[in-house]
Parts: structure tokens; C-alpha cells; sequence
């Protein structure tokens, strides 16, 4: 049989966002539960970057010194390895029910839960996906310098991407995986000197984490050692299910966070474009 605890405030999800929120409120000295999935999107990457003073520090490290210089805050609960598994607004508070079964409450819920990447059916992907493979170049740019790199995408991507990336790297090579590709796009390509492999990627290849080949249904061979891609994203289901103001996969805030819906606010990935470690932490400031 489930139970009620009564908190100020929920805070759902336990990433940059969701921990300066935490800090915020805990020095606030108000009641906040962080309902903690434990499955953060950038447990893959092998460091934070653009995050002044802390520069290259580990996603786990982060987490863990967070809490860390959060116990003097007593009234912040951490509750970890924990789901969400429904929302709803009654009574004038929202009221979260738990994969344990559990229903915490509070008048005012952050959604800190970031996105879910959607990955391209490409055999060999996942293996080397955070590790030389990226979507950020600012955040992963600087480990890839000076390496041969390809850049995976269409449309309007390709016109920004690869003329940025060769701020990178002098090697840079554009791929469509057997879309076509506008003849204005490709013209720019090939006023920059980019070359254009538009055939159908059947693999990728590589040691361990390190991309080395790229496999092409034509039969050709690539040596890469990088890859910049665009991954589509979607909300989590439970974000979904709310009912909420959305600009294509992103809630809808305003200046101060807040959602269309009552005493709800966001931040993060959730609702920011760009992705950023840094950006996420002083959104759940806000």
C-alpha cells in the first residue's frame, strides 16, 4: 500500500540541473526530494567541459562532490534509483508517484530530466558513441584536433557544421548515409574544398572505444577517427504525458522557468537548445 511524504518541492532528476536546485532551495532551507533515476544521458562521456573550474572532471565525479557539499543542507533528501512513473496536479499540489509505489507531494515540481537521444541504425555505433563520436564539437572538439573527422547529417546542418569543425581540424569529411543532398548545400561544401560521401553507411569499425573505418554499401572504406552528428532527442514519456506547451521536442518556459502549467517549472536539456553542462546548473538556479 503506498504513502504520502510531503515535501516544499520535487525536483525530478538528479543531473546539473536538478542539483542546483537542490543547493538553491537546501540554503533556502526548504523541504526538497531529488528523485534520482540514477541514468544521467552523459554517464556515457568521460568528462564535462566549458564548465569553469571544473574542466574535465568526470559526470560521476560531478554528481558525487555535488552531494558531497550538499549535506550541510539538511533538508534536502536524495532519493536515488527511483522512477516517476506519473504526475498529476490536484488539491493545489502535484503529486509524483514512484516505481516503489511511493507518492511524494509538493506544491511545486522542477522537471530537471534532460532528453533521450535517438541514435541512427548504424551497426557499430553505440560503441564508440561519447567517445569519438560527439554531437557538441565545443564540448568535444578539443579532444578530436587535428584528427580525421566526419560530420553525419542533412539539410541545414550541413551548412553550419562542417565549416565550423574545421576550426577543429583541416580534415573534415561530410556524410548523408544515402540521403540526397541539396545541389546549394553540396556547392558550398565543394567551394570549401569538403568532400561528400552520400552512400548508405552499412558499419563503423574501430579499437574498443576509438573509430577508426567507416563501411559504405558501395563498397568503399573511410578512415575516420571522429564523428560529429546532430542526434535527434525526445522527451521522456513521462514529460509527454503533462500536457505542456512544447517547441518541437522542448517545454516551453519563460524567462524565470516556469512551464505552462501550474507551480511547474523546467530546466536543462529538457528546454534548452543548446546543451551545455554549465547552462543546465544555472537554469535550476533560476
Amino acid at each position: 500500500m503506498s504513502h504520502s511524504l510531503s515535501f516544499d518541492t520535487l525536483i525530478l532528476g538528479g543531473g546539473p540541473a536538478g542539483l542546483s536546485a537542490a543547493l538553491y532551495l537546501g540554503r533556502s532551507r526548504k523541504r526538497v526530494a531529488v528523485l534520482d533515476a540514477g541514468t544521467p544521458r552523459h554517464a556515457v562521456s568521460k568528462a564535462v567541459h566549458n564548465f569553469l573550474s571544473r574542466d574535465g572532471i568526470s559526470p560521476a565525479d560531478l554528481r558525487a562532490q555535488s552531494w558531497a557539499q550538499m549535506k550541510p543542507y539538511t533538508t534536502v533528501e536524495h532519493v536515488p534509483g527511483v522512477y516517476v512513473v506519473s504526475l498529476e496536479h490536484h488539491d493545489e499540489r502535484w503529486h509524483a508517484t514512484l516505481s516503489t509505489g511511493e507518492v511524494y507531494t509538493a506544491p511545486t515540481v522542477l522537471l530537471a530530466l534532460g532528453l533521450v537521444d535517438e541514435h541512427p541504425d548504424i551497426p557499430g555505433f553505440e560503441n564508440f558513441w561519447a567517445h569519438s563520436i560527439h554531437h557538441c564539437p565545443y564540448c568535444h572538439g578539443w579532444e578530436m584536433r587535428d584528427l580525421p573527422l566526419a560530420v553525419l547529417g542533412h539539410g541545414d546542418y550541413l551548412q553550419h557544421m562542417p565549416p565550423l569543425l574545421r576550426g577543429w581540424s583541416s580534415d573534415v569529411v561530410v556524410l548523408t548515409d544515402g540521403e540526397p543532398i541539396a545541389q546549394e548545400v553540396l556547392s558550398g561544401l565543394v567551394a570549401l574544398d569538403i568532400l561528400v560521401h552520400t552512400s548508405k553507411i552499412t558499419q563503423l569499425t574501430g579499437h574498443e572505444e576509438k573509430l577508426r573505418h567507416i563501411h559504405f554499401a558501395d563498397g568503399t572504406t573511410l578512415e575516420r577517427h571522429g564523428m560529429f552528428l546532430h542526434a535527434a532527442q525526445r522527451p521522456v514519456a513521462l514529460v509527454e504525458s503533462l500536457g505542456l506547451e512544447m517547441n518541437g521536442t522542448f517545454v516551453v518556459v519563460d524567462a524565470f522557468q516556469r512551464t505552462s502549467a501550474p507551480n511547474l517549472w523546467a530546466a536543462g536539456d529538457i528546454c534548452a537548445q543548446m546543451k551545455q553542462v554549465v547552462t543546465a546548473a544555472s537554469q535550476g538556479g533560476l
